[in-house]
């Protein structure tokens, strides 16, 4: 099954974390705005970002990944 990145789950590992968006953005490198569109899946991170991003919450890659749901044909 696929994996794909999921805005929900970083949402939910920031708040976890007790991290702002802003202060996520500032340890990431980012602007909030990134941030705030990654959270609502609209914009997928670069690799690299999302590694610091995991990196800062004290999480793997893997817990920012979601499966994708397989579709009845």
């Amino acid at each position: 099954m696929a994996r794909y990145f999921s805005g929900r789950r970083l949402r939910e590992a920031r708040r976890t974390a007790g991290i702002s968006p802003e202060q996520l953005a500032i340890s990431v490198g980012r602007s909030a705005y990134s941030i705030h569109e990654y959270e609502l899946g609209r914009v997928t991170p670069p690799i690299t970002v999302l590694a610091s991003i995991a990196d800062v919450l004290g999480r793997s890659v893997d817990d920012l990944l979601a499966e994708e749901e397989a579709h009845a044909a």
